[in-house]
């Protein structure tokens, strides 16, 4: 009996409850279509670092877990399989569980700020761009010369983001 109730309250979750990996493959790890400078830097700015920066003490990150910080490539690919569990769309999931799922849909506008507005929400392209994103860095062999690094920064990484939020 224990064993259907779970089953039930697991199903009426959806598939989207249970953090997945998307199993997302990379279409060409030589010449990945997305790097960290083309893409998930602004990824991250955008709907990631207010609560995601390694800059931030744990009472500024309002639930994010220390060390989940994603700030930089280093960051964003210690913790990938997270990432793409809780954010990415790919052939086996499509994760919207962040930004925001752990925070009742509230995020903070400013960087370690209070919950003052609706989270951002990435498309589902958005998404899927994410989890490609994700699979050529794991895929990619070492000594790819592309473009990973992020446009350069003082003290805030996210000051040369100029897109939405």
């Amino acid at each position: 009996m224990r064993i259907f109730i779970l089953a039930v309250l697991v199903g009426a979750c959806g598939t989207d409850a249970v953090p997945t990996l998307t199993q997302t493959t990379c279409p060409d790890p030589n010449n990945p279509q997305f790097t960290y400078a083309s893409f998930m830097h602004d990824f991250n700015c955008h709907y990631c670092d207010n609560c995601h920066d390694s800059s931030l003490t744990l009472n500024e990150r309002n639930g994010a877990p220390l060390f989940h910080n994603l700030d930089s490539l280093f960051g964003t690919m210690t913790v990938w399989q997270h990432t793409d569990e809780q954010a990415g769309f790919g052939p086996k999931a499509h994760n919207t569980f962040m930004p925001g799922g752990g925070t009742s849909q509230r995020c903070p506008s400013t960087l370690g700020g209070k919950l003052d507005e609706d989270c951002p929400e990435p498309t589902d392209q958005e998404r899927e761009n994410l989890s490609v994103f994700l699979a050529c860095e794991v895929a990619r062999p070492q000594d790819y010369n592309g473009s990973n690094e992020a446009p350069s920064h003082d003290t805030d990484h996210c000051v040369s983001y100029t897109g939405p939020h």
